[in-house]
């Protein structure tokens, strides 16, 4: 994507990487970078097929006290990308400015979310997640769960020479996101609608 479309750079999990986040209209795009420059891997969402979004974590390695962390987004189709995000680190003391440009990276992420009206669950008040009540932690294994759920709703709704958006509009308009909710609540992930990321985010300046 262009560079007047980019948003925000912060690290990445792997040591001497870096995320940029880009966004145009249609897509939000996750560069990794390698020393700042070398693009090494690219993740690519359409706005219009991006369903649901959790913050989630795996065990760390023994070198380390903290987990590392990552971003699930999951489309329409049941696809999902799992996005590795450097961990809100406390260096005895909570170091703001250590942790300045994750945040910047985390929220910049959080407010592309919102901007496609997808369903996002759990989080940190770090980034401006402030959840009274949690649920059940969302796991990679679950996804997969979700994914065969989701996939088999899109292939049921498609039809002849429809193009991926059309399904997309479809099965929103078939109230996709409320059999999600329902779902996800009934599954335990998530306590309450009121703690989806639309009800509970809060920007720096609120």
């Amino acid at each position: 994507m262009d560079k007047e479309n980019l948003i925000c750079t912060g690290p990445a999990l792997d040591m001497f990487c870096n995320l940029e986040l880009y966004a145009d209209d249609d897509t939000v795009e996750i560069d990794l970078l390698l020393f700042k420059h070398f693009v090494v891997k690219k993740w690519i969402i359409p706005k219009y097929g991006l369903v649901f979004v959790w913050d989630g974590y795996k065990k760390g390695s023994n070198h380390y006290q903290w987990t590392n962390s990552y971003l699930g987004f999951m489309l329409y189709d049941g696809n999902f990308i799992i996005l590795p995000m450097a961990t809100i680190r406390w260096n005895g003391d909570y170091d703001k400015d250590l942790n300045k440009s994750t945040i910047e990276l985390y929220r910049n992420i959080v407010e592309q979310v919102l901007s496609t009206n997808a369903v996002g669950i759990d989080g940190s008040e770090d980034y401006g997640m402030h959840i009274k009540y949690k649920g059940r932690s969302f796991e990679i294994s679950d996804a997969k769960k979700y994914k065969k759920w989701l996939s088999q709703i899109y292939n049921e709704t498609k039809q002849p020479d429809d193009t991926p958006k059309d399904v997309c509009v479809r099965m929103k308009a078939n109230n996709i996101q409320g059999k999600l909710l329902d779902k996800l609540q009934n599954d335990g992930f998530l306590y309450s609608r009121k703690y989806t990321w639309d009800k509970v985010y809060k920007r720096e300046d609120e």
